[in-house]
């Protein structure tokens, strides 16, 4: 197996996932700071439920736009995690994919509940009522998405700064998500965590990439 490829794939990946997120940003900005447009985390009324599917209907459709996109980036990421880490820690390495694809699979799941309504709003037909299976399906989504960066965080290397600064942000993802049931305020900051995250992951697989054929170079002459 030739690592090179797979840290080359997850680093255009984490790109591509770090312009996922600055769409979904740009779309939440253009509807307003007092709209949300993925209701899910907090449990709202009806009225503020389908506010932003109804009133803000192509903003919506954008930011589903770049949250499917980054769906199947931050999978692609997980799995370039899961070859940093598998040689030395393969059950911890095996527990964060496997959660990382269960994250990315109930991500789907919300989505498409979501994205239904707002192809539902574009085509004449409001959304009336809230869905309370969405609830479920984003509190279970960030456990997953936790559970991912613990395992992942807990046996990352930790041989230069640039890898510590990686374990501690994916340390530091489910303590503050998990707060987030006791401090509401915090589910806002999950999202930061990614928008930070992706950029050092995509530079971090671009160095692997360098050490990998270096070391593949070393061999060879020796």
């Amino acid at each position: 197996m030739d690592k090179r490829v797979i840290f080359r794939a997850s680093a255009f990946a984490a790109l591509v996932g770090t312009i996922a997120v600055l769409v979904m940003a740009g779309a939440s900005f253009s509807a307003g700071a007092d709209v949300n447009l993925q209701p899910g985390s907090i449990p709202v009324s009806d009225a503020d439920f389908v506010r932003g599917i109804n009133d803000y209907t192509d903003a919506s459709a954008l930011f589903f736009t770049g949250d499917s996109m980054f769906i199947l980036s931050y999978l692609l990421v997980f799995v370039g995690l899961y070859t940093v880490t598998a040689d030395e820690a393969r059950p911890f390495a095996a527990i964060g994919l496997g959660a990382g694809i269960l994250t990315a699979a109930l991500d789907a799941s919300e989505n498409a509940f979501l994205i239904t309504l707002v192809l539902a709003a574009k085509n004449g037909i409001p959304a009336t009522d809230s869905v309370p299976a969405v609830y479920v399906l984003t509190n279970l989504k960030w456990m997953a998405a936790f559970a991912t960066l613990f395992a992942f965080g807990l046996v990352f290397p930790r041989r230069t700064p640039a890898e510590l600064a990686l374990v501690v942000l994916m340390l530091a993802f489910p303590l503050v998500g998990v707060l987030g049931i006791v401090q509401q305020g915090l589910i806002a900051v999950r999202g930061l965590f990614f928008l930070v995250g992706m950029p050092l992951f995509a530079w971090y697989f671009w160095q692997r990439i360098r050490e990998t054929r270096y070391s593949k170079n070393v061999i060879h002459e020796d």
